[in-house]
């Protein structure tokens, strides 16, 4: 590949999150995203905006948000409903090249080798099994000490190839997120049954919600969590929703603990952001957001992204800097 870019610096990983807001939008990667998919001179101008960090932060924001809507193929679905976006090969290169730098591609470092709780948030069928695995192998291979793991997902029903992959993960009965994380986690920490169960039904599309405890052999705390949404009446919980349950309906958080977050590469700018909002800033702890690493679940190939995803999340990561710029600007 012949583009490439400085890393840019993870938002929410230096003193000063609105710093870290400004510079990331001024960065050199975003200003040749905006570039290559520009079709007016208002496009033009707000990349040359963006290089120059003219306007302050908040429209700035607002004008690239108006901007990804070309990028959103999803249109309400989930990610593997997505359509795929027609680009030409050097646009895919430079997409390709920016997410690197970014931070969607791998990469980032643990700072510490002891976490006061380890997360592992939810998602599709693969993430639910991938995000585990490599949580447990983080501390089996003793590169990280956990004082807790939680994972944090949904009910949220199966759609698209998630069966498929499920029943190739030989797990065929998994129809929805919760009970992926559940076995996931069961599996990937090797849990018997729960020491107790919690939670409340509702006929709302968020408003179920429910806890399992679990303990490791060496009487590590394990709970697998699927947080009731602050709309219930709207829709199922989202990732801040998530981050909000567990700090204070889980983890009763205190300043100074380290939270370690363990997701899918693609996703670490966006959640990341959500973290920092969400968790560091109200209740003063430290997070780190890393990856999983590819081939973590026998059977299970390692998963491709396409240019089209990178820009997708390009997006997402947007909007969770909209959302985490209200609270610092």
């Amino acid at each position: 590949m012949g583009t490439r870019f400085e890393q840019a610096p993870l938002v929410g990983t230096g003193l000063d999150p609105a710093g870290d807001i400004d510079g990331w939008l001024a960065s050199v990667p975003v200003h040749a995203l905006v570039e290559a998919f520009s079709t007016s001179g208002q496009d033009h101008e707000l990349a040359r905006d963006l290089a120059a960090e003219k306007g302050d932060v908040a429209e700035r924001l607002a004008r690239l948000d108006a901007f990804t809507d070309r990028w959103d193929t999803r249109r309400g679905r989930e990610r593997n409903q997505a359509d795929e976006l027609p680009m030409r090969p050097d646009q895919e290169e430079l997409v390709t090249a920016a997410a690197e730098a970014l931070g969607m591609c791998g990469g980032t470092r643990l700072r510490y080798d002891r976490y006061d709780h380890v997360l592992m948030l939810g998602g599709l069928v693969r993430a639910c099994l991938v995000r585990t695995a490599h949580a447990a192998h983080l501390i089996r291979s003793g590169q990280v000490r956990a004082g807790s793991v939680t994972a944090l997902g949904g009910h949220r029903p199966f759609v698209g190839n998630e069966f498929e992959l499920a029943a190739r993960a030989g797990a065929p009965e998994l129809a929805e997120e919760y009970e992926a994380m559940d076995f996931g986690t069961r599996t990937a920490f090797g849990l018997g049954a729960p020491e107790s169960v919690e939670g409340a039904q509702s006929e709302l599309p968020g408003g179920t919600w429910g806890v399992r405890h679990y303990r490791t052999a060496d009487g590590t705390p394990v709970q697998v969590v699927a947080a009731p949404s602050s709309e219930p009446e709207r829709r199922r919980a989202d990732t801040p929703d998530s981050y909000a349950f567990f700090a204070e309906h889980v983890a009763a958080l205190r300043p100074g603990e380290r939270l370690l977050l363990v997701t899918t590469s693609i996703y670490v700018p966006a959640q990341h952001a959500a973290a920092v909002r969400m968790l560091k800033l109200p209740f003063g702890v430290e997070v780190d957001t890393v990856g999983n690493q590819p081939g973590a679940v026998a059977g299970m190939a390692p998963q491709r992204f396409t240019a089209t995803k990178y820009l997708l999340e390009v997006r997402s990561t947007v909007r969770s800097l909209v959302r985490l710029a209200e609270v610092v600007g």
